[in-house]
């Protein structure tokens, strides 16, 4: 299976979210998509993200951005580093690890930011249930 990588956001359109400007934005937006693409299970390589359902969209570029802010606040860019490292210090700013709430895990497991993965789920993405139909 080939995994494409799709632009879902543009630098303009992460400052007109609200997010400040960051360095080395072109490659933080390139790895946050590689982290999304993981947790989406490459969707968007059967489905065109352009042509999706507009709330969708907009819920995976709202993730995108929150991905990229957390990419650049935290320097955690692998879900090995975010493995590795139990704690981070950002100035006043300090994030732990060692919580072992399922949410944590998942977001951990794709080094998905706890913004961003709370974005997807509320689209819809993320669920990992059975369906059974009945007659």
């Amino acid at each position: 299976m080939e995994v494409v990588i799709i632009a879902y956001l543009t630098q303009n359109e992460f400052e007109q979210l609200g997010f400040d400007d960051v360095e080395n934005f072109e490659k933080l937006e390139k790895r946050a998509e590689v982290a999304i693409n993981l947790f989406l299970g490459n969707f968007y390589s059967a489905v065109d993200f352009e042509r999706d359902y507009e709330p969708r969209k907009q819920a995976v570029k709202l993730a995108t951005a929150y991905q990229v802010a957390y990419l650049d606040a935290s320097g955690i860019m692998t879900a090995d580093d975010k493995q590795s490292v139990s704690s981070v210090s950002l100035g006043r700013t300090s994030v732990s690890y060692k919580n072992s709430s399922k949410t944590s895990l998942e977001s951990a497991r794709y080094n998905l930011s706890l913004d961003a993965l709370n974005a997807l789920k509320g689209a819809g993405f993320g669920y990992r249930g059975v369906g059974y139909d009945r007659y």
